[in-house]
């Protein structure tokens, strides 16, 4: 089968995570990824650890898929290819600081211009132009600058999110605009500029957070394993020192029924201390124990079914290694193996299943540069001259 994105090439100079992670996603869809990085250590991504055959954790995580150049972008002649390579290219991303890639001598304007076709897309902290505009954001900065610490951790100790997710957003928000983009071009025929800011794209992951201050004037708050506005939803210890994740709070009085039909406490369906959710909230002091006792006196295995039978969302509280190896993970066939320079690299599908597209998962993480030689072969640089910028540090 085919894959959505086959012919298309994508020029990356993007560094971390929200970045490498959108370019990820599109080569696993087909498109031919160049990461063009600097000589020496690269994208620093790759320099996190070296659990992975000598290979950093999170350069195996977003980075496998593509081709890399090692290109000196401050030496003319580093500039030049560059440019070259930019105007034969479908999309340029980039997430440096806001004017990075201005001090290089890059014109975006004119690459447009030359190539009025390409889709440029930026990623930044707090976007292009504006407040803040010159400050770099790692993950955990923009975590804290949008308030997102505030509501996460339990009532007495905030928490950081464990996952990039402020750069996970931004990678899913590029992706889709540049997806947009080169649908419009089908179209139009006219490339693009994107200007994606990380702020924005986790503002809009925020939820019903927002609402409960523009209209309710409160804060979240942090609530730990429980929801803010529904109860009983969270986690609940078992008779076997496990725990079972319960989502009975969605309100309707079918679903209470059900829940208390699960822990055989009926007396609680119609009593007005709990008979809706409102109540149920205002009321959680008196209803918690109760709850909480009543999944004690029983294991996980036991509320797990129980709750399937009756109709109540319910999963294990599992431990990470317990994640990769779910059911789920075998059936879909979902961790993949692909080569790389220090052997196989384990990664994961492309996670849609689309009926007639293939998913493509050929290269393996790449080392600094080692596709330089094949990318500049393809531009009609000739090995003599290769040769040459490699001894002159232009190229690795």
């Amino acid at each position: 089968m085919p894959s959505a994105l086959d012919g298309i090439r994508v020029i990356d100079t993007t560094q971390g995570v929200a970045g490498p992670m959108a370019t990820r996603l599109l080569a696993q869809m087909g498109a031919d990824v160049i990461k063009v990085e600097r000589p020496g250590n690269g994208d620093p991504v790759r320099l996190w650890d070296d659990i992975v055959n000598g290979m950093a954790s999170g350069h195996a995580w977003v980075n496998p898929g593509k081709r890399s150049l090692a290109l000196d972008l401050k030496s003319p002649e580093g500039l030049e290819i560059f440019l070259e390579l930019v105007a034969g290219a479908d999309v340029l991303i980039e997430n440096f600081v806001p004017g990075t890639m201005e001090s290089f001598g890059i014109d975006f304007d004119q690459l447009r211009r030359d190539n009025p076709r390409l889709i440029v897309c930026r990623i930044s902290g707090f976007g292009q132009d504006g407040p803040y505009r010159d400050r770099s954001a790692l993950d955990l900065i923009i975590q804290g600058e949008t308030g997102l610490i505030s509501t996460n951790g339990t009532p007495e100790q905030p928490a950081k999110i464990s996952v990039s997710l402020c750069d996970i957003a931004g990678s899913m928000y590029a992706l889709t605009a540049i997806l947009e983009s080169l649908y419009h071009r089908e179209r139009t025929g006219d490339g693009q500029q994107i200007d994606l800011a990380l702020f924005d794209a986790v503002m809009t992951w925020t939820g019903y957070f927002p609402y409960m201050w523009w209209y309710g004037g409160t804060e979240p708050g942090r609530v730990g394993l429980n929801h803010h506005t529904m109860f009983p939803y969270g986690a609940y210890d078992c008779a076997d020192e496990r725990q079972v994740i319960v989502a009975a709070g969605a309100g309707s009085r079918e679903q209470w029924l059900k829940f208390c039909t699960a822990i055989e406490h009926l007396e609680l369906v119609d009593d007005p201390l709990y008979s809706s959710n409102r109540a149920r909230i205002e009321n959680k002091v008196k209803l918690d124990p109760i709850v909480r006792n009543a999944i004690l006196a029983r294991p996980l295995k036991h509320w797990t079914e129980r709750f399937h039978e009756v109709g109540i969302p319910a999963g294990a509280v599992n431990e990470f290694s317990e994640g990769l190896s779910h059911p789920r993970i075998a059936h879909r066939g979902f961790v993949k193996d692909v080569d790389s320079a220090v052997g196989p690299v384990k990664t994961f599908d492309f996670a849609p299943q689309i009926s007639g597209l293939d998913s493509v998962n050929r290269l393996g993480p790449p080392l600094v540069g080692e596709h330089s030689g094949e990318v500049l072969t393809e531009l009609g640089i000739s090995p003599s001259r290769i040769c040459a910028l490699r001894e002159r540090g232009v190229i690795q």
